[in-house]
């Protein structure tokens, strides 16, 4: 067998099953860095910030064809996680346009660490996708292809399996 050294390029990366190991064993020291030298709500938003972060390098290499909100955040985090969300809208505007949706993650990859405890319940521990969902959803606004016509969108983690709940939650709340 020829193990040859290739270093491959950011798209080879995104398309091999490798990331997702890897974010499942590296994730745990990132959280316990952050929570070690930061509040628990600065390691939040810290983690956000690395998932808008890896999101805008993503868009880099990966151009979604979606239009749709539910569908594009299906394609992302299937690229991402190998995973799809259920979703709900939780409220409307008067002219009946979703305010917040709300995407509920039953297989959360990043609260089902190889770990048998996760350390920091407190924490809302994937909010890593939160990041990836926001940076995508205000990009696709900026870009105005979207046919839900919103101008930015806040993405938050209110629920979190490693902390207790049933299941991970991510609420989009939508700006028009």
């Amino acid at each position: 067998m020829n193990l040859e050294y290739s270093p491959g390029t950011p798209s080879d990366l995104f398309g091999k099953k490798v990331r997702l190991l890897v974010a499942q064993m590296t994730y745990p020291e990132l959280v316990g860095f952050l929570v070690q030298h930061r509040s628990l709500s600065q390691a939040e938003e810290d983690l956000r910030d690395i998932g808008r972060g890896i999101c805008t390098k993503l868009m880099e290499i990966w151009k979604p064809k979606a239009r749709t909100v539910v569908k594009l955040v299906n394609q992302l985090l299937k690229i991402v996680w190998n995973t799809k969300l259920k979703y709900r809208i939780a409220d409307r505007t008067a002219d009946m346009k979703p305010l917040n949706v709300q995407f509920i993650d039953t297989n959360c990859k990043l609260c089902q660490s190889e770990r048998e405890v996760i350390e920091y319940q407190d924490i809302r521990y994937c909010s890593a996708s939160a990041g990836l969902i926001e940076a995508l959803l205000n990009q696709k606004a900026k870009e105005g292809v979207m046919k839900l016509p919103y101008t930015s969108v806040k993405v938050e983690t209110i629920g979190s399996k490693a902390s207790g709940d049933p299941f991970c939650i991510h609420l989009c709340t939508f700006n028009y």
